[in-house]
């Protein structure tokens, strides 16, 4: 699945992503599940969204000068390399893959910070506010293609405060996200479950918003993001 992660009013970045993840407590599907065991280290469910991440990305055409990076969680504030870690066996798997480099170690974080999951949009953007940093250790990430690993991307603060540090110091790198899974809006959801299609995993057809659409969400047939407004 494909949609349009909204930088600020004018800019956007490709949003790649499997399935959606409901963050409604009262609706528990697969992809959900399926999203928490691979956060667990759960070995099957990590080897599968490998290989599901490498086929839905195999037609973007991932080119060998592809740099591939990936959200820090919470208490870090460098990548641990150790290879353990979930998100690091996929972008290794993707770099392997693509035949391009793997350097989670080129962002880092000034200080560590609270799980986002808690927290209002708002309160997210001023956490994350000058968080992320970029040490390329003499890369040139201008003209560069980057790409962002995630687990979930729900209001996409993260990741735009991720693009947000590289553009400061490489204004022309070209970047992407790819992430497991994407939260709609609340709305979005309470649509999405009265479907009663209990998976969307892996290019299902995105359903049509129909009649129960509001003029807020009206960027969801349209493929768009809330605005991150960084």
């Amino acid at each position: 699945m494909q949609r349009k992660l909204r930088y600020n009013w004018q800019l956007y970045f490709q949003l790649y992503h499997l399935c959606y993840y409901f963050s409604t407590q009262s609706y528990w599907d697969d992809d959900r599940k399926q999203v928490l065991e691979f956060k667990n280290n759960k070995e099957n469910t990590i080897r599968r969204f490998i290989s599901q991440s490498i086929i839905s990305l195999l037609p973007r055409q991932m080119s060998r000068d592809l740099l591939i990076i990936r959200a820090l969680s919470s208490n870090e504030l460098v990548a641990d390399t150790s290879g353990e870690r979930s998100l690091d066996r996929l972008g290794n798997s993707l770099a392997a893959t693509f035949g391009c480099e793997y350097l989670p170690r080129i962002v880092y974080k000034r200080k560590t910070t609270k799980p986002v999951k808690s927290l209002t949009l708002t309160d997210r953007q001023k956490m994350l506010s000058d968080v992320y940093e970029v040490n390329s250790n003499g890369i040139d990430l201008n003209r560069r293609m980057i790409l962002i690993i995630d687990d979930v991307v729900t209001t996409g603060v993260t990741s735009c405060a991720i693009i947000s540090a590289i553009l400061k110091k490489f204004p022309f790198a070209k970047i992407n996200v790819f992430a497991l899974a994407w939260t709609p809006t609340a709305s979005q959801q309470a649509y999405l479950m009265d479907t009663k299609s209990k998976s969307y995993y892996l290019n299902e057809p995105e359903p049509v918003y129909g009649n129960k659409k509001k003029a807020k969400d009206v960027d969801f047939e349209n493929r768009k993001t809330d605005v991150s407004l960084f």
